[in-house]
């Protein structure tokens, strides 16, 4: 838990006090407001591109069909022994 400067209320507009205060830079991850997809997002940290074949490493990957999200939750009372 946070109290005074760091606080929940107005977090973002005292920190950007504290920052212009300090005279602390900002990098440029904190200038942009673009949102990075997965793919990018793991070339940029990895250096692995996701979208190109693993197999031939040319070709580029296609999206034919997209799995159901599966849930996971514990057996019913069903598979229960008595």
């Amino acid at each position: 838990r946070h109290y005074g400067i760091l606080s929940n209320r107005n977090r973002s507009t005292k920190l950007q006090k504290c920052k212009e205060l300090t005279g602390a830079v900002q990098s440029k991850s904190e200038n942009s407001d673009v949102k990075l997809s997965t793919a990018e997002l793991l070339l940029k940290l990895t250096g692995i591109d996701i979208n190109i074949c693993p197999c031939c490493d040319k070709g580029e990957m296609v999206t034919k069909e997209k799995l159901n999200r599966q849930n996971y939750s514990p057996p019913g009372e069903i598979n229960k022994i008595a």
